[in-house]
Parts: structure tokens; sequence; C-alpha cells
């Protein structure tokens, strides 16, 4: 029988990320990067350890010590992995879409730094929106993989910790922000690392669509976001030639209707499109202009899209974009891929247990949900570059459920897969002797053998 082309096993590559450690962190980062892959269930330090064998070659507090004390800068790793991922996957592009969200990892204590009760998106229907926890602004790259699944992809590379006002216990000496403004720092910090002749286009929701992000956004930053439906806007200013009156210029124009009476406008022209929304066509009825958002954007003018469902699936919705030369198809669609990095926390927490770590201090609870998220980044990296060499991933295939795409817990099982073939695949002989385990023992519980009564 010929033998099968499996793919090489899950690594880090340890060269791209010499600068970011000192020997001793890096060894630490690779083996926690690799065991939170590895594990299947609850992620936490311990258990990943566990999983990873860390335990059987040094003291497991020195892994412990990695997030809670070691000094390494987060944002140095995510630089490294985003300039990856645009070699990878965008060699040569001119423009990349990034989406900006928050989330809140639920956890119970009060003695956890940043932890308070907060809005929580995700919880069920009909019940509170509030939760206990720590959030975190989070930002991701968000692409298609051609020939692996229709689906867009939102890689997080990079978050902040966001804490209330009223947490019991804050960050030290770190100032308050907003979210919109770490949203906003997460954007300068990425559009520090690329050249002047790439374009980020940023995709927000209604939280960060104010002035905070889309008045102070950096130079070649493009906002796409959302409108209320009870915004006052006006009109572009006449150009100078045909003033008429003396004076100052003006900044803007007549006053218009509001979106929500321009929904129900006679007058309204509409247009019809067929788009795809979520993962299917989809046709829409659309209503395009300029205008000026005085609040949000000052007097720049922005791009106003009114979509409608004729269906009645999906609710009106005003969208707008900065870049005036958008169109209404591609403002819709971009819009619509914000729904990726919502598919991207749940996968972050279901499957490799981004909310699991039973932090407290200010730099493990930090740091330890940054394992998950670029543990989902490398897990892509990885099945891309095997996909591309034409390995054979052993999918299960179920005559009741015919998968036609890839999708992320596929390939997080490849890549668990991966090791466990290397060691199944072992040739009878090899590795028989088993690596002696010295069990840590506590230095404030001594052994007390004379208590014992017999």
């Amino acid at each position: 029988m010929a033998k099968r082309n499996l793919p090489d096993p899950f690594e880090i590559d340890k060269i791209r990320f010499q600068d970011c450690f000192t020997a001793p962190s890096l060894r630490h980062f690779v083996v926690l990067m690799t065991g939170w892959v590895m594990t299947v269930g609850t992620h936490t330090i311990s258990q990943v350890i566990l999983t990873a064998e860390a335990h059987e070659s040094e003291h497991f507090a020195s892994i412990y010590r990695f997030l809670s004390r070691a000094r390494w800068e987060p944002d140095r790793v995510a630089a490294v992995i985003f300039l990856l991922m645009v070699d990878t996957f965008f060699p040569g592009v001119s423009e990349l879409v990034l989406v900006i969200d928050d989330t809140l990892n639920n956890h119970v204590g009060r003695k956890i730094c940043g932890a308070g009760f907060q809005h929580d998106g995700a919880a069920s229907r009909g019940g509170k929106k509030i939760g206990y926890g720590v959030c975190f602004v989070i930002i991701g790259l968000a692409f298609r993989l051609p020939g692996i699944s229709d689906r867009v992809f939102c890689l997080p590379y990079a978050a902040r910790l966001w804490w209330p006002k009223s947490s019991k216990v804050k960050p030290r000496g770190r100032s308050y922000k907003t979210k919109p403004e770490l949203g906003l720092e997460l954007i300068a910090l990425t559009r520090s690392w690329v050249g002047p002749e790439i374009t980020l286009r940023v995709i927000v929701d209604g939280g960060y669509s104010n002035s905070t992000v889309v008045k102070n956004r950096p130079v070649g930053v493009h906002i796409t976001g959302k409108v209320r439906k009870d915004a006052v806007l006006y009109a572009p200013p006449e150009p100078h030639s045909v003033r008429a009156r003396r004076g100052r210029p003006r900044k803007k124009g007549a006053k218009l209707s509001k979106p929500s009476v321009t929904f129900n406008h006679d007058q309204t022209a509409w247009d019809e499109l067929f788009i795809e929304l979520y993962g299917k066509e989809t046709v829409v009825l659309a209503h395009q202009f300029n205008a000026i958002w005085y609040r949000v954007g000052g007097n720049e003018a922005l791009s106003i899209v009114l979509v409608r469902d004729p269906d009645e699936e999906y609710p009106d919705t005003v969208l707008f974009d900065t870049d005036t030369g958008a169109t209404d198809t591609e403002i819709i669609t971009r819009f619509s891929n914000r729904w990726s990095i919502e598919i991207t926390n749940r996968e972050t927490k279901h499957l490799l247990g981004s909310a699991d770590p039973q932090c407290r201090c200010e730099n493990s609870v930090s740091k330890a949900p940054l394992m998950a998220y670029w543990s989902y980044c490398l897990v892509v990296l990885w099945f891309v570059g095997q996909f591309t060499k034409g390995k054979d991933f052993l999918f299960p295939r179920t005559p009741w459920y015919p998968k036609k795409h890839i999708t992320f817990s596929d390939m997080v099982a490849a890549a668990r897969r991966s090791h466990m073939a290397q060691r199944i695949l072992v040739d009878p002989g090899q590795d028989q002797q088993s690596p002696k385990i010295n069990f840590a023992r506590s230095t404030r519980h001594r052994l007390c053998p004379e208590r014992a009564k017999l």
C-alpha cells in the first residue's frame, strides 16, 4: 500500500520570534503555543503544561512566571504574526481589511484584575446583556481562503484589556481609556507596521462608529461603519466657484432628512443589488449619497448607504464609509465581513479556550487570552502551508453530513492529528525508555511520617 502524504507536525518557527524573547522565554513561548493547540477541553495553564509535558523537563512554576513576570512585549509578537500573515496571504497587496470588536471573557472572582459587570454581547437572547468578567478589544485581519472555504476568516493578532471604572482591581500605571480609544490605538499600531503604499480598511460596528475613531484615524486608513437612523446629516457644501455670498465659505450644506425618514419617503430612489450576504446570495435595495455627519466625521464628506431587505429578513441598516469613491456594493459587502470576528470570538472560546485561564494578576490576565488568539492565527498559517503542498489531512467523512468547506475546527483537529500520527507511526523499538518524571514537591508542606499512627 502506498504511503500517505501526511502533513508535517504543527510547530512554531522559533527563528521568527527570536527578537521578541530571551532564550528561556522563547522556549516557554513555543511550549505554550504548541500545548495550547494540542489541548482538548478546558484550556487552563496547568492543563496546557500537562498536554505539552513541559513539567517533565522543568519546574512548572517557570511557565507560570512567563505570563506573570517575564518581560516581553505582546505588541512585538503581534507584529511578527501580522507581517507573517501579510507575507503569506497578501504578497504585493495594496489594501488590507481589518475588523475591530470587543468580547467579554466571563470569570468569577473579585480579585481578578480588570474584572467587573459590563455589557455581554454574546449573552443568550431574551436574557440580560450583562456579564461579569474581563473585556478585550480585538483587531483581526479578514480575508477569504479560495479553494479551502468560501467563508471569511478573521485572524486576531492583537488585543487590549478594557476595564470598567467600577472594577475592584484596576491595572497599575495605566490610564483609563474607552473602547474606541483602545480600538484607535490598535489601528495606529497596525498602521506603523505597514508601508504607506498599503491602505487599511477598518470595519467597525455601531459602538466604534464615533468621532474618536473617524476623526483621529491615521493617514491611509478608511473606516466602514454603521450610522444611527436618527443621525443628523448635512449635504456637502457647494463649490466656491458658484458661491454668491460673502464671508467665510460654508463648511456644510443644507440639513438633510434623517435616515429613518428617508427610508419611508416616496421620492427615495432605490437600486436593486444582487450581492452575497453571510454566505448566501441576497437581493437588497440600496440608496447611496454623500453627506456630512458632523458629530462623527466633522466636516469630512462620507459615503452614506441606506440598505433595505425586500424580504424583511434583515432590518433596515444605514452604513457609512470614509472613502467616497467606494460603491454601494463594496460598502455593503465589506460591512457584512464584520460578522467574521463574531465567529472568531466563538471559536477561540470554544475550541481554544481564550476565556478559560484562571488568572488574576495584571500581566497574566492581559497575556493569557493572547495565546489563544495567536494560536488561531498560527493554526491557519500552518494549515494553508500544508494544504498548498498537497498534504492528505484524513478528514473524517460522514454520509449524513457532507462537508463542502473546511472550517477552523477541521484545521485545529488536523493540527492535533499531526502530532498523534508522529507518535503512533513510530518504528517499533524506538523511544522505549520513558522520560524520568520529577514530581515537584512544595517547600511549604514537609512530609511528616512520624505523625502517622499505624
